[in-house]
């Protein structure tokens, strides 16, 4: 069972390494409670779906966004939203996700709505 607490759980259990990386891509994720992970596009990780409807759905589409100040970092490819529609979020240029996430064993219509969360 996966969730965004799991994932967040996670980033803390490994705080140091969090801290160590230039990057938030280079971060070693979780990679078994992910089910698409991507460098420049939205989103740059999803989490699996809990095909089992318990009290955590999964599917959260995380968006990394990494800043070296204080200030917000660019929003250019997508507009902050808390949900998204994964029908929107899967078309065209994005069928590499729609592959990943298939593959990962997510059946992607199950959830049509997904929190969006964005690490900074």
């Amino acid at each position: 069972m996966y969730s965004i607490y799991h994932f967040f759980k996670h980033l803390v259990a490994h705080k140091s390494t969090l801290q160590a990386v230039e990057k938030l891509g280079g971060f070693p994720f979780a990679a078994e409670m992910l089910s698409c992970q991507n460098d420049g596009v939205f989103p740059d990780l999803a989490i699996k779906i809990n095909s089992d409807k318990s009290l955590f759905t999964g599917g959260e589409l995380i968006e990394l966004k990494d800043s070296v100040s204080y200030t917000v970092s660019s929003f250019n490819s997508t507009i902050p939203t808390g949900t998204k529609e994964i029908n929107k979020v899967i078309k065209g240029e994005n069928s590499t996700i729609k592959r990943q996430m298939e593959e990962a064993g997510d059946v992607i219509d199950s959830l049509p709505s997904r929190d969006v969360f964005y690490l900074i």
